[in-house]
């Protein structure tokens, strides 16, 4: 029994190596403080977050600072729910014969748009020295 768990663990390990690889960084301890301070604000240990700000960075995106990503769901959650209000709306528009097919079509197409901005959001911050980043949700 013991040799089949080693020979699993081997065959696991080189498994585990062709698909996966190892980076090392070094910090010097002024930027290391400042991201294990951002890590810990995003609620991240410090590999995680490299390894999160690394892709986004590679996507030309950047990681949304906490407090701005929940501000912007919740946003995004109210605006979903006035496109739900005016579909309600709508549909009991037409129920009752109030209004016309051109009508719900142009709602339609206004809720269509909507989502359509919701997906492109972008939210373009400037830092206190005059920088703009952008952030897409």
């Amino acid at each position: 029994m013991n040799e089949k768990r080693k020979q699993y663990m081997q065959d696991y390990l080189a498994k585990y190596r062709e698909n996966h690889h190892e980076v090392k960084i070094t910090f010097n301890n002024k930027d290391f403080v400042v991201i294990k301070n951002i890590a810990q604000k995003q609620g991240m240990k410090v590999a995680t977050f490299i390894r999160k700000a690394t892709h986004e960075q590679a996507r030309n995106l950047y990681l949304f600072p906490k407090e701005l990503e929940e501000q912007i769901k919740g946003a995004v959650r109210n605006m979903r729910g006035i496109g739900n209000n005016i579909n309600q709306i709508a549909k009991y528009c037409n129920e009752q014969g109030y209004s016309s097919p051109d009508t719900l079509e142009t709602v339609f197409n206004f809720l269509k748009q909507i989502e359509r901005d919701i997906t492109n959001l972008k939210v373009i911050i400037q830092d206190k020295t005059g920088k703009k980043k952008t952030y897409q949700f």
